[in-house]
């Protein structure tokens, strides 16, 4: 970004001079509309480790509980279960987990109960059975589905549910002919429960909102690019779409969409901090970043590079005629071209002012047509050199301006890259690069030379 003024300054070097007694000089306004012509879209793909949280909502659940239910009349039982690590298990959108378990269930019947001194006794002694008690535990499996998603905020939201609950090895007491698999179904699915929520919690902990924040402020930040300027990329909206989990349900992939309106300048502008906005519908959907890059490089500022980085040029007119450029100034726009003011020494010397119409073709390479001499000098031209106003020369003039931007190109996308590939945060990985980088269009504006650019890219955010 830091060439697009060196390729200003270039075109303006390789172009030509005016002459005494300046033109009406033209009106000079600040660019008040910094907004690009298109939006610019950043679709970063991020994805975030879920690993860490669900290994923490896998240990938040007791391996081993207990419980029991009493009454005079009726089966009264006490219950021990104990579950086995989780297995996570994957689809797009939900994370499943199948949990083996194992209990022991001892039980007590009572066909009728009486009152004696206030309490209730059985009529009978109690008949007692058990399953799991002194033998083998009997097998239990169940399974949970996470539904994840993102919310406005940027937080994870799951929601968990039960779906599956099967005892292998069935609990049937035949001595009172009673079936004990709904009674433990029903004190297992009541602890676990409370495992949904444990999952949910887990996972809405998971530090995406704090990340796109720093994101969303890394990304408001000017990027010195001195001595030419800043480089703003001005975001305004943000969009996570497409969530996907991959790696067993460990890892959530989406897409999180920029939307900016970028713009270079040589001059530092004070622009407002944003806060982070809600998660809006993605505007365009496609995976590559496009960037519209509005650089807006004012005359001042050009005119401050040439004169510290400007060289002597010379142009052998003939055999005995030459002209040395000696400085060049942009003035601005008159007559709906960019008026360049050239001092030049030789075969003779003076100040000529040339009205031209920059442009850049398809190989990239920037380029002057429709070269004019100022009609007020034109008159001081045809007393003191009119070889000068010859139709040759000026196609010479403007068949030698052809300058090759792919090297200043180059080192735009090498220096983006520098600056997209960081850490955002601890623990945040910001990384990407630059497939194409063009130039769209020229500018001349009443205090700037606007220069349209538009960049593609990949990005990426790894949050761990």
């Amino acid at each position: 970004m830091k060439t697009l003024v060196v390729f200003i300054g270039f075109f303006v070097i390789a172009s030509c001079k005016t002459i005494q007694t300046y033109p009406p000089p033209p009106e000079f306004r600040l660019v008040e509309d910094l907004s690009s012509s298109e939006p610019s879209f950043l679709n970063i793909q991020t994805q975030v480790s879920l690993k860490p949280y669900l290994d923490e909502a896998e240990k938040s659940l007791e391996y081993k509980f207990w419980g029991s239910e009493k009454t005079c009349q009726g089966v009264s039982y006490n219950y021990g279960f104990e579950r086995s690590p989780i297995d996570f298990k994957l689809s797009d959108d939900e994370v499943s987990y199948t949990i083996d378990g194992k209990f022991n269930l001892y039980l007590s019947y009572c066909p009728g109960c009486h009152e004696l001194f206030g309490d209730e006794q059985c009529i009978i002694p109690r008949i007692t059975a058990s399953c799991g008690v002194n033998e083998p535990k009997r097998k239990v499996q169940l399974s949970y589905t996470s539904k994840v998603a993102i919310n406005r905020s940027f937080s994870l939201q799951s929601q968990t549910k039960l779906n599956y609950f099967k005892i292998i090895d069935p609990c049937q007491i035949t001595v009172f002919k009673y079936d004990a698999t709904p009674t433990i179904e029903k004190e297992v699915k009541t602890v676990l429960k409370q495992f949904e929520k444990d999952i949910d919690k887990e996972l809405s902990s998971a530090p995406i909102n704090a990340t796109l924040k720093d994101v969303w402020l890394s990304l408001q930040e000017p990027i010195s690019l001195a001595p030419y300027g800043y480089f703003y990329l001005r975001p305004n909206a943000l969009s996570v779409f497409d969530l996907k989990l991959i790696d067993k349900g460990k890892k959530a992939v989406f897409q999180t969409q920029v939307t900016a309106q970028p713009i270079f300048s040589t001059n530092n502008l004070a622009l407002n901090t944003l806060s982070l906005p809600e998660n809006v519908k993605p505007i365009d959907s496609q995976n590559s970043s496009v960037i519209n890059l509005k650089t807006v490089a004012s005359y001042d500022s050009i005119n401050q590079f040439l004169l510290r980085d400007f060289d002597t040029q010379q142009i052998q007119i003939s055999s005995r005629r030459f002209i040395s450029i000696d400085r060049v100034s942009l003035l601005g726009p008159q007559q709906e071209k960019l008026l360049i003011e050239v001092v030049f020494s030789g075969t003779k010397s003076g100040i000529l002012y040339l009205l031209v119409n920059p442009y850049v073709d398809e190989q990239q390479h920037l380029k002057i047509k429709d070269l004019e001499y100022e009609l007020f000098t034109k008159s001081v031209l045809l007393k003191s050199a009119k070889w000068i106003l010859d139709e040759k020369i000026k196609e010479k003039i403007q068949s030698g301006v052809a300058v090759d931007l792919n090297p200043y190109l180059l080192e735009t996308k090498e220096a983006i890259y520098q600056q997209i590939n960081s850490e955002v945060s601890p623990g945040a990985h910001l990384e990407g690069h630059i497939n194409e980088l063009n130039i769209q269009h020229l500018t001349i504006a009443s205090g700037s030379l606007v220069v349209g650019l538009q960049l593609k890219g990949v990005m990426k955010l790894n949050i761990e």
